[in-house]
């Protein structure tokens, strides 16, 4: 149920975010969202959903994949970033961490492992058909500040201009590792500053803005859209197991018994076998919506 709190607020985002070819829809919604308000919700029992569609993952056509580490796109969301690639979506992963403490060899230096790691992030993508690769270079495990992220980021989202941008979920119960947390939130916060043009001015010149219209969160405990990866999911366990330094076939094997099971999870009921699944969100469901976690 809608709780009508946040209707200025909410008329006002949308007000900002839909072009002037959408101004009917913008007015067809103020009505709605205007007589619900004065009859407290009696009239239509309508949910958020009715004012805010979530976004369509499967009809993006560019896609920014922001992770924590290398390995962290293949592992959540590979099957759907193949599928999405082979639909003629263009593709642009950001990793932000080097990935050189994943070891536990004494043999190998970190300086070594941030390169192995930075060709098993391409090797990967390519697999999948990741367009282009680009990397903040923090130091694994170093925790990056939030605002700094969010502050290096948003430059990215400008020039890449992603109708949605993928990354892991920093709401997901139970997650403690600061990285993941961290770059999750950094990464939703970005995606609603970059449509400011008063963030991140450089030299008083006031930068491009850019409007990302969703942000979906892989890893995540309350999915709201399942993607069919029936035709894609077996290059994206060639692309997990391109990360050699991470993964060789034998130790996957429970690990991609646990995959399998769960993608039969996310499909039960539906007319698919396997599913990655995903929480989509329209940035403006990310400040003060008292109902994002029902969506």
């Amino acid at each position: 149920m809608f709780l009508y709190s946040n209707v200025s607020f909410l008329l006002v985002k949308l007000r900002t975010s839909l072009d002037t070819s959408d101004q009917k829809e913008y007015a067809e919604i103020k009505r709605r969202l205007e007589t619900d308000a004065e009859t407290g919700g009696r009239r239509l029992q309508m949910n958020i959903k009715d004012y805010v569609p979530i976004p369509e993952l499967e009809k993006c056509r560019n896609l920014l994949c922001i992770q924590p580490h290398p390995d962290d796109n293949e592992v959540g969301a590979g099957a759907t970033i193949a599928k999405l690639a082979g639909n003629g979506c263009r593709i642009t992963y950001l990793t932000v961490t080097d990935g050189s403490k994943g070891t536990d060899d004494p043999r190998i230096s970190v300086q070594e492992l941030a390169g192995i790691r930075r060709k098993e992030t391409e090797d990967a993508g390519k697999l999948l058909g990741v367009s282009s690769f680009r990397y903040l270079d923090y130091v694994d495990g170093s925790y990056p500040d939030e605002r700094e992220l969010c502050e290096r980021i948003v430059p990215v989202i400008r020039e890449v201009r992603p109708e949605i941008v993928m990354t892991v979920d920093p709401f997901l119960p139970y997650e403690v590792h600061p990285d993941h947390r961290r770059v999750g939130m950094a990464a939703a916060q970005a995606c609603l500053f970059a449509s400011n043009i008063h963030f991140g001015i450089a030299g008083g010149k006031l930068p491009e803005k850019w409007d990302v219209n969703g942000v979906a969160f892989q890893s995540t405990a309350y999915p709201n859209t399942f993607v069919d990866v029936d035709d894609t999911w077996e290059i994206r366990n060639k692309a997990i197991l391109a990360h050699k330094s991470q993964f060789d076939p034998k130790s996957f094997e429970l690990l991609g018994m646990y995959f399998d099971y769960k993608s039969r999870q996310y499909a039960e009921g539906k007319d698919f076998e396997r599913a990655e699944a995903f929480k989509v969100l329209a940035p403006i469901c990310l400040h003060m919506s008292v109902d994002t976690i029902g969506l």
